[in-house]
Formats: C-alpha cells, sequence, structure tokens
C-alpha cells in the first residue's frame, strides 16, 4: 500500500508525505535479500538517513571510469538528511550540505562485488585474479581506493548538470582526487564482532566538494544526488564557495563472503572531511568531532553475511 500511496502522491504533487528520498527507495531500492546477500546496517546516528539506499552500480561505475571498470555492483549507502543537530544548523539544507554539521561530505556504505561467473570481480579487485579469492594479502589496494573516488567523481559530476557550455571532457580535465601531500595509504588486517578479518586502508584525498553553484546548474531531483541531499542556499555559499576543495579522510574494509548461490565482496568505506570556510575558519570534522567515532561504530555494528536461504 506505501508503494501505491507514494507514487500516487508524486504524480500528483510531490507531497511532502513522500520526500525525494523515500521515493528513490521505492522506485530504485534492491532487495539483496533475494539475491542471496544479508546487509543490515544496525546503527546510524541522528542526522544520516535512517534507511539505506540500495542500487545496482555497474552503469555507474563503467560510466565515470570512461569504460574501464566493468564489474556486477551493488552500493548500500546512507548520507547527511536534514534533521538538525544544533541551533546554529542551516535550516532547510542537508547535513551533507551544511558547513555547520560534521556529516558535511560524509558517507557510509558498503559496495558490493559480485563473483561472477565471467570473473569480472576477481579481475578488478584482486592482485592476482587466479588466486585465492578469500587472501586479504590479494586484494588490490588501487582499486578499493578506486571505489570511494569513482563515488566522489560520480557524484560531483552530478552537481553540474545541465550547466552551460560544460561537458564531460572539461570535467575529466577538472576532477582530482589525489592523496594529500605528506600523507601515505595506510593498511592492517581487523577484526570485526564476529572474529572475522577485513583489510582496513586508511587515507587522505584532495578533492573537490559536491556543492553545486544553483545559478549555472540545473540539477534534476530524480537524475542526481539532489534526491539525496537537496540544494545548497545562500547561508550555505556564505560559509563556502560551490565546488571548493575539500579534504576527504577516510577508511575503506574490505572481505570476500563465499556462499552456496552468490559469492561477493563487501567493501565498507566511510569518510569525514576537512576544509576552508570563506572566513579562513579550517575545519576538521574527522579529527574535532566525535564524527570519526560514531562511523566506527556503524561499521562495527554493520551485519554483513550470505543470506539464509
Amino acid at each position: 500500500m506505501k508503494v501505491i500511496h507514494c507514487l500516487f502522491i508524486t504524480a500528483l504533487s510531490f507531497s511532502i508525505s513522500c520526500s525525494a528520498p523515500d521515493i528513490a527507495r521505492l522506485i530504485k531500492n534492491v532487495n539483496l535479500e533475494r539475491k542471496g546477500i544479508h546487509l543490515r546496517i544496525d546503527y546510524v546516528p541522528r542526522g544520516l538517513y535512517k534507511k539505506p539506499f540500495i542500487i545496482k552500480f555497474d552503469n555507474m561505475l563503467y560510466n565515470i571510469s570512461l569504460g574501464t571498470v566493468i564489474v556486477k555492483a551493488y552500493n548500500v549507502y546512507t548520507v547527511g538528511n536534514y534533521d538538525k543537530l544544533s541551533p546554529d544548523s542551516i535550516e532547510n539544507v542537508s547535513n551533507f550540505l551544511d558547513p555547520t554539521c560534521k556529516f558535511k561530505d560524509t558517507w557510509f556504505g558498503v559496495y558490493i562485488i559480485i563473483d561472477d561467473d565471467l570473473s569480472m570481480g576477481r579481475r578488478f579487485i584482486l592482485k592476482n585474479p587466479h588466486g585465492n579469492p578469500d587472501d586479504l594479502e590479494n586484494l588490490n589496494d588501487d582499486a578499493l581506493i578506486m571505489l570511494p573516488k569513482l563515488d566522489q567523481k560520480i557524484i560531483v559530476w552530478s552537481t553540474r548538470q545541465n550547466q552551460k557550455d560544460y561537458h564531460r571532457q572539461k570535467y575529466e580535465h577538472d576532477f582530482y582526487f589525489t592523496p594529500r601531500k605528506g600523507t601515505a595509504l595506510s593498511a592492517e588486517i581487523v577484526y570485526d564482532t564476529q572474529g572475522r578479518a577485513w583489510r582496513k586502508l586508511f587515507g587522505e584525498f584532495d578533492t573537490i566538494a559536491a556543492v553545486t553553484d544553483v545559478r549555472k546548474t540545473n540539477m534534476s531531483l530524480f537524475t542526481s544526488i539532489r534526491n539525496y541531499v537537496g540544494l545548497p542556499n545562500e547561508r550555505v555559499y556564505d560559509a563556502v564557495r560551490p565546488w571548493h576543495p575539500v579534504i576527504i579522510k577516510g577508511c575503506v574494509l574490505a572481505r570476500y563472503f563465499r556462499c552456496s548461490e552468490l559469492s561477493f565482496w563487501a567493501v565498507a568505506y566511510y569518510n569525514g572531511s576537512a576544509f576552508t570556510t570563506v572566513g579562513g575558519r579550517e575545519v576538521d570534522n574527522w579529527e574535532n568531532t566525535d564524527l570519526r567515532k560514531e562511523l566506527e561504530q556503524m561499521f562495527d555494528r554493520l551485519a554483513v553475511d550470505c543470506a539464509q536461504k
């Protein structure tokens, strides 16, 4: 009944009783349990969407990588919503865009890379595709980091939607996601609450914030990240410029799940951000708030395994 109700309202007036994120879940979300994959985010702090978005990601990865990443994949994620955390927050702007919020530029998600019959997943995610998929040392760190890099490339590209005289070729030149000078990627083996080993990477990357300029663009409600995070307003622009430089600080954790029907790699990712405001104030939500602790708790309480038939 909820599906019928929401679609009916959408057709009439996009009533607030069914938000754009609600409709996105209804239309786009994939049932992973039916595919033999169990994934649930048991802990979500206030300020992020409680219900994740679960979408097929094959084509997005293929297109944004210019055809170099060919995998069967799903992306399960949450991002800042509109539940304000302090009196100083900017009303009617999502926490993802709000420069006063610790969840600015923050994502928590899990990529599911399918171990398919054509070995596309193995060729992408393993150093030696003929080696053991369970071997954490066989995981390709470049591939693991490429997933959040391509994610950032996708969301920033969507903020350029319908910008006059701005095309993909120029974007390929403009976009960057590079290791921060003076930092190095760190790697370690960690264990979840069930005693399962994961390969964990941590890095800091200079990139571009997904803050559009509404005077130059016309982002679609349902084919861009406007669907999830809305648009900035003048109070946002008073604090940060459109497409301003941002440092992404975060982790990627990966392991293989050998299942009877459909085996897969789970690649969890989460991050915070650091940036400088128009007034020159330096903000580092990863280091100076409880954000990192909250995201680590989300991973600790992440439920992922083969689905029970």
